[in-house]
């Protein structure tokens, strides 16, 4: 979307008015259609412009997008007038990074620091629809709040440069930041990562409301928290008969059979399915269980 914006810039038109010139609606997510409409305008090639653009998957009833190639649900890519960004990287680079598009990435590994989603200025809530990709609506540049500029957790840093590897297809990165993250997470998409780390990570404690946390409004440094929380917990898992009862006790279980049930490739629901059987091995037996098994999931252990 920076693209998109730049272009805009560079030749005198406003974000809405260029939208609406190519009759696209950020909100909705784009269609292969729009892509091709989009290329012609900016004199690219549509493939390119494929790859750094958040399209919808047209069979997937507007649940799932495409972004650089990967499969990802709405809830981890979401479709949005919102932006987040880092001023300093905009300072620095003049771009906007593709994975800040995601909800997997809250924070810049490079500066240490949250993403930043309202203007310090004027405190509003930075929208694409601004005047220059470093400029906020109400005309000053963006800067980093300074309560959000700090260091960041290792475990977080490692998923940063994982997560952006693999979206700018950085294959040798990509593997390397593997390596620091916990097991578990190996060979997963994206999209089945952070689901997968956000169902440990959501409960701050056992029994703790999620509605503070999982919410389309809840603020980066919280996201970075979770996040950071879910790769440490999960780090500490690994073979079935290794895993104690306690390590599911901060696990949020519906959103681990949500993954089991419907995953952006097989191996994310295989993982999660795997999940939800060493806990269900684990309850007192002739204990009732409620509910239909998740696809993918065989009845071993039932």
């Amino acid at each position: 979307m920076s693209w998109l914006l730049r272009a805009f810039q560079a030749n005198g038109v406003q974000y809405e008015e260029g939208m609406r010139w190519l009759g696209l609606d950020r909100r909705t997510g784009l269609s292969d259609s729009d892509v091709v409409a989009v290329a012609w305008a900016l004199h690219a090639d549509a493939d390119e412009v494929r790859g750094r653009m958040t399209l919808l998957e047209s069979r997937a009833g507007g649940r799932w997008v495409h972004l650089a190639g990967h499969r990802l649900c709405r809830w981890v890519a979401p479709t949005t007038m919102m932006a987040k960004l880092c001023p300093l990287c905009l300072r620095e680079t003049g771009f906007a990074r593709i994975d800040w598009l995601t909800r997997a990435v809250p924070a810049c590994r490079r500066h240490g620091c949250s993403l930043v989603q309202a203007c310090a200025a004027c405190s509003r809530k930075i929208q694409w629809a601004r005047p220059g990709l470093r400029i906020c609506r109400c005309g000053r540049f963006f800067k980093p709040l300074e309560e959000v500029v700090g260091s960041l957790e290792p475990e977080l840093i490692a998923w940063l440069e994982w997560v952006e590897a693999v979206l700018i297809g950085d294959a040798g990165v990509a593997r390397s930041a593997s390596l620091r993250l916990p097991p578990l997470l190996q060979d997963m998409t994206v999209d089945g990562a952070y689901r997968l780390v956000e169902a440990f990570g959501l409960l701050e404690r056992p029994g703790a409301p999620v509605r503070d946390v999982r919410h389309s409004s809840v603020s980066l440094s919280v996201v970075g928290a979770m996040l950071t929380r879910g790769l440490q917990r999960l780090s500490e898992v690994g073979r079935a008969e290794g895993i104690a009862p306690q390590a599911f006790e901060g696990v949020h279980l519906p959103v681990l059979t949500e993954l089991a049930e419907e995953s952006a490739a097989d191996v994310d629901g295989r993982r999660a399915a795997w999940l939800l059987d060493v806990y269900r091995a684990m309850q007192p037996s002739g204990m009732r269980r409620v509910g239909s098994r998740p696809r993918r999931q065989m009845p071993l252990f039932l």
